[in-house]
């Protein structure tokens, strides 16, 4: 069976995608700085921010989570965040399409 897909929901489904999804209060803190990569990579790169307890789209993929992390194209976890692996993470989606 063929499914229907629209030019951009297939550009959209090989772009490089980072996640972000924010478990602890502590980690909001990151939730700026990404937003501010989102701008910065804006076109190139999809991101997408989710907040637990508000947020649950993640949790079929993922499951459940307890501690924040960063996703880099649904298949490698960053779990030591920090401004730098979080840069490190960006610049690696990026280059891995």
């Amino acid at each position: 069976m063929e499914k229907n897909t629209s030019k951009k929901e297939e550009a959209d489904m090989n772009k490089p995608c980072i996640e972000y999804i924010c478990a602890c209060a502590w980690c909001e803190v990151y939730i700026g700085f990404v937003e501010s990569l989102r701008k910065e990579y804006e076109g190139r790169l999809e991101v997408v921010i989710y907040k637990t307890g508000k947020d649950f789209d993640y949790i079929k993929k993922y499951g459940a989570v307890t501690k924040s992390m960063l996703v880099i194209n649904e298949s490698k976890a960053i779990k030591k965040l920090s401004r730098e692996s979080i840069t490190a993470a960006f610049e690696e989606a990026i280059q891995s399409c």
